[in-house]
């Protein structure tokens, strides 16, 4: 063989196996019911690789006519989709480029002539290739988003029109002020300026990951005075010099870590005790992973000694038997009128006989338990005499709560009682208070109401974030509202006094047929406000891939999946798809209210997740862990394709702004680029805007600012609140997984994150505390 026909016919010999994958793949998606176009794609890529080895022109000409009609195809499949159009026409694209190079004509002998000769594009077939690689190169930066414009705002900020009673230039409460919005009243940022954003400061806290555990670096910090208060995945808390990032004190429980697998701590709590003078008087609440709850000198770091037992109180005391690992907390208590309100995470799918998912109120000063809610025994308030402990298996509650101190009530988002994909063991008071808002006397621990947001959940679409509390514009005047988010994407804005909906919800069907004997609920509510960065139901078109090949993969496991839309039980055999996924939705980063112009801000995802059921006859199935009780082995992973993308198009993750006195999206953008991502998870490098997952918050500022991380690319950024248009950002360290704030210190205004990755993410871990200002 010559030698200048070696590279030309090694790429024959390519077209051709990538033509026989697509034909023997393309089969199997036939058989399953599947699109025609792979098959039939292979077999005239195949063709083509043949007459191109024969040296026949006609092959060029054949893959041109290929071409066409994938185009065509491609087009009438996803419409004008840039990231939809890149794994059915990028590589046949490039291919086509190269059939047209002298290198790969040599040896072409029979058949027209001369082929597209000075890329001539009044032939068919050359045109054809031309359009095809215009389509497929400019589709990575094809996608753009329409963003409407809102109306500067008019209103004047005064105390009425705000939510809560945060101190101007503090950030006093995990969601700034008692309502949760996560808005600031600082200025000193604004649209014009915030180009100007460099780093302040930052701080290392030295608490990184050890192998074969997981750090989740979620920490919002606080600020209260001069202090600024963060603290890290093992619990440990620092309190930093606000204006400098000094290290003035450092809090070290020293908890026992073993059995815990994926360590977080969103954030710590405040108590001020007034003018009361001596040790104490200001304190910090941190819950660490071996369920302790701590109370220490908010100005020197040391045990309150008054609190519980030398400083803390023992969250196990009452709930039974509860292996390392399986009952931790991960967010900071609630501080209202005097008492702190804490819940706890309960590991999922482990068992059906798991610690209880009480929440308990304690005093703020002594640590003595003021009530219990255990929704298995509402009449006992107290703790369990001994010999008996809480109500096991019960819903928990592992986000943030908040309170309304006027109304006397704390507002409880729960999850499911054990286990996750099964559910026939659930007793009526699980059934009704999981995945709900519940709201709860603060004096008192008896419930006022409750409001479900899934019935009978076997999704695991526990209420993840902190609720909102607002004071909302309707028809019938200002009404008291608690807004909240979910997984599905819901958000659910109700009446905080009596828990029914200012905003319309409806119960839809769901239909749905388990094959275990599963009992479903017949419909499940959705609201009229709801945000989801992909579509409303997935279908086989909507599959994705960097190839044709993995995206073909991606459709013949779409078929093959039980999927009948969002609420698709689980079940034997097939695995079932849960979307949008388990980290879909809104998760617990929550939703962001700016209380004056009544806008909120959301950060969802979408990502779907398959649930593979076998039933436990004597031994556990591989790849499945064992649901104790059940008789059954479950697991769940991210659908993905083998090249470790995920199965969906694109995008994976949006910024939203809603004006809540109309209920209508004001804009919407993808966020976050291929930087940090790619096959295999090799970052690609690419600063290409794709809309990836979130994990993580956002904050608003009145000067009109949006602030989040959370995107799986390392930055963080600064967004135009009335146009979603991006003003500013940041490179990180590590991943930005955690909620940002603002505070104001020596008349500036800083803006700070915690930045260390997210294990299940992937993304990269570290231990930093990163602070921004104007020059």
């Amino acid at each position: 063989m010559k030698s200048n026909l070696v590279l030309p016919r090694i790429s024959f010999i390519f077209l051709a196996l990538f033509g026989l994958a697509l034909l023997i793949g393309g089969a199997k998606l036939l058989a399953v019911g599947g699109s025609w176009w792979y098959a039939c794609s292979g077999v005239v890529l195949v063709s083509s690789a043949i007459l191109l080895w024969k040296g026949n022109r006609w092959g060029s000409w054949l893959y041109g006519l290929m071409l066409a009609y994938s185009s065509a195809w491609s087009l009438w499949e996803v419409g004008p989709n840039g990231w939809a159009l890149v794994p059915r026409l990028l590589v046949l694209a490039v291919f086509g480029l190269w059939l047209l190079t002298p290198l790969a004509q040599r040896g072409l002998d029979s058949g027209p002539r001369p082929l597209f000769a000075a890329f001539r594009l009044h032939r068919p077939a050359g045109a054809a290739i031309w359009i095809c690689a215009v389509i497929a190169l400019v589709a990575a930066t094809a996608i753009g988003t329409a963003l409407a414009h809102v109306d500067p705002v008019t209103a004047q900020y005064s105390p009425v029109a705000a939510a809560g009673t945060a101190t101007a230039g503090d950030w006093r409460n995990y969601g700034n002020d008692t309502a949760g919005t996560r808005y600031s009243e600082l200025t000193q940022l604004n649209p014009g300026n915030v180009s100007r954003l460099k780093l302040a400061w930052s701080f290392r806290t030295g608490d990184i990951a050890k192998p074969g555990r997981g750090y989740n670096f979620e920490a919002t910090p606080l600020k209260i005075d001069r202090l600024l208060y963060v603290c890290t995945p093992s619990a440990q808390v620092f309190a930093l010099d606000a204006a400098t990032g000094k290290s003035i004190w450092h809090f070290d429980a020293k908890s026992n870590l073993e059995g815990a697998e994926a360590l977080a701590c969103r954030g710590v709590s405040y108590y001020s005790m007034g003018s009361a003078p001596g040790d104490c008087a200001k304190r910090v609440y941190v819950a660490t992973p071996d369920a302790h709850l701590w109370s220490v000198d908010a100005l020197t770091g040391k045990p309150c000694a008054d609190f519980g037992d030398g400083g803390a109180v023992d969250l196990l005391s009452g709930i039974g038997e509860a292996p390392r690992g399986t009952y931790t907390v991960s967010s900071p208590p609630v501080v209202t009128r005097g008492k702190l309100v804490i819940g706890s995470k309960v590991m999922d799918n482990v068992s059906t006989d798991m610690p209880s998912g009480v929440v308990r109120a304690f005093d703020a000063v002594t640590g003595k338990l003021v009530w219990a809610w255990d929704v298995g025994r509402p009449d006992r308030k107290d703790a369990p005499p001994p010999g008996e402990t809480y109500t096991r298996s019960t819903p928990n509650a592992w986000a943030p709560l908040v309170a309304d101190d006027e109304l006397g009530l704390v507002y409880i988002p729960t999850g499911n009682p054990a286990v996750d994909f099964w559910g026939k063991k659930r007793r009526p008071f699980d059934e009704h208070y999981s995945d709900s808002l519940v709201a709860v006397d603060i004096g008192t621990g008896d419930t006022r109401w409750s409001f479900q947001a899934t019935h009978h959940d076997l999704w695991d679409n526990d209420l993840s974030s902190q609720p909102v509390l607002m004071d909302l514009p309707t028809a019938q005047g200002i009404q008291p509202a608690v807004l909240f988010g979910t997984k599905q994407g819901s958000i659910f804005i109700l009446d905080r006094k009596t828990g029914e909906p200012l905003v319309p919800v409806t119960e839809n069907a769901a239909p749905g047929r388990s094959n275990i004997g599963e009992h479903l609920a017949a419909a499940q509510p959705t609201s009229a406000l709801a945000v989801n960065p992909g579509p409303s139901f997935l279908t086989e078109a909507a599959m994705w891939g960097i190839t044709p090949i993995d995206q073909m993969w991606c459709r013949i496991q779409y078929r093959k999946a039980r999927y009948g839309g969002p609420y698709t039980p689980p079940g034997t055999g097939e695995a079932s798809m849960v979307y949008p996924g388990m980290f879909g939705g809104i998760e617990w980063g929550g939703v962001t209210v700016d209380p004056v112009r009544k806008i909120l801000v959301s950060n969802p995802s979408a990502m779907p997740f398959l649930v593979r059921m076998a039933p436990v006859n004597g031994s556990v199935p591989a790849g499945l862990s064992e649901m104790k009780g059940t008789g059954y082995a479950a697991s769940y992973f991210g659908f993905l394709s083998p090249l470790k993308v995920p199965c969906m198009q694109p995008p994976w993750g949006k910024l939203y702004a809603i004006d809540l006195r109309t209920n209508k999206v004001i804009w919407e953008r993808p966020v976050g680029t291929a930087r940090d991502t790619g096959p295999f998870g090799i970052a690609s490098r690419l600063p290409l805007l794709i809309g990836t997952p979130q994990v993580g918050g956002t904050f608003i500022t009145r000067s009109g600012l949006i602030f989040a991380g959370a995107t799986l690319d390392d930055y963080l950024r600064a967004y135009d609140l009335q146009t979603g248009r991006e003003l500013w950002k940041a490179r990180l360290p590590a991943g930005g997984q955690a909620t940002p704030m603002t505070f104001q210190s020596d008349d500036r205004q800083f803006v700070v994150i915690a930045a260390g990755g997210h294990q299940v993410l992937g993304t990269k871990t570290g231990d930093y505390i990163l602070a921004y200002a104007l020059d």
